[in-house]
């Protein structure tokens, strides 16, 4: 199946016959023809012929952007798929290619052959670093194991249906994730239950780590929260407080290091640790 990026934009006229298709079977589906022709006339004015039309239709059939049954029409749910893993690769590729520059909520950086340290103004800034970062590198391997090392665990409740696709297509791609996790709150049990939705391991363990981590690839990667802003992530978690673990939690203003390390005997020594413990 060909990508053939033809994506008009909304609420502008679209430029072209195919364009229009689109846009029509965007908003009601299936349509036969005959409703395409007439609603694109309607719609947009278009001075196109139902030859032109039905010769549009016809070659987006031919490239599997739309599917047929009865001759009734309809967007290919496959190429929607294509075209939003197409999207996120190149948003993580453009992302994270400068990995050092231009972040947002970034303070400092410095790097050396096989280490870079980072320091964020904030939670949320140093996750969504972090994010593209491992997406970045993911989408271009198959059949890694990536495991986390967490003293707490909200990111969940934040998630996205992106987010939730973003974990399936990995997993498609025979990516295995393992959570370890010590926090044993309700939003945390939350957190289990969706990665397990996933067939995600996730185990809760009775020990506070130093700092989070992250493994995969040839990556190990810290993030160092201080000490008074985690303990006050589990009162929030706990008292079921997401507006304030929002609000003076992960936007607070602070200093969040991140510190990847590149080295793949050590990474691939923290994976049979962690994975030792499901």
């Amino acid at each position: 199946m060909g990508l053939n990026l033809l994506i008009p934009e909304m609420n502008t006229k679209p430029t072209s016959t195919k364009d229009a298709v689109i846009s029509i079977l965007t908003l009601e589906w299936p349509l036969s023809l005959r409703n395409i022709f007439f609603k694109i006339k309607k719609q947009y004015g278009y001075s196109s012929t139902y030859q032109s039309v039905y010769k549009a239709v016809k070659e987006l059939c031919e490239t599997e952007v739309l599917t047929s049954k009865d001759k009734r029409y309809e967007i290919n749910m496959e190429w929607i798929k294509k075209v939003q893993s197409f999207t996120d690769i190149i948003e993580t590729n453009y992302y994270a290619k400068d990995r050092s520059q231009n972040i947002s909520g970034l303070k400092e950086s410095r790097s050396g052959e096989d280490m870079i340290v980072l320091n964020f103004d904030t939670i949320f800034d140093a996750e969504k670093y972090i994010y593209y970062f491992m997406k970045n590198e993911l989408f271009k391997k198959k059949n890694d194991s990536v495991c986390f090392q967490l003293n707490h665990e909200w990111r969940p409740i934040f998630y996205l249906r992106a987010e939730y696709n973003y974990y399936k297509r990995l997993v498609e791609k025979g990516h295995k994730f393992y959570f370890l996790c010590s926090g044993e709150s309700y939003i945390e049990d939350i957190s289990k239950k969706f990665y397990k939705s996933l067939n995600i391991k996730y185990k809760t363990i009775k020990t506070n780590f130093p700092n989070d981590a992250l493994i995969f690839g040839d990556y190990f990667i810290q993030i160092f929260i201080p000490e008074a802003l985690k303990a006050k992530m589990r009162e929030c978690l706990e008292n079921k407080d997401i507006l304030k673990l929002l609000e003076e939690v992960l936007q607070k203003k602070t200093s969040i290091k991140v510190i990847i390390h590149k080295d793949s005997s050590f990474a691939s020594e923290m994976k049979k640790q962690i994975i030792s413990k499901f």
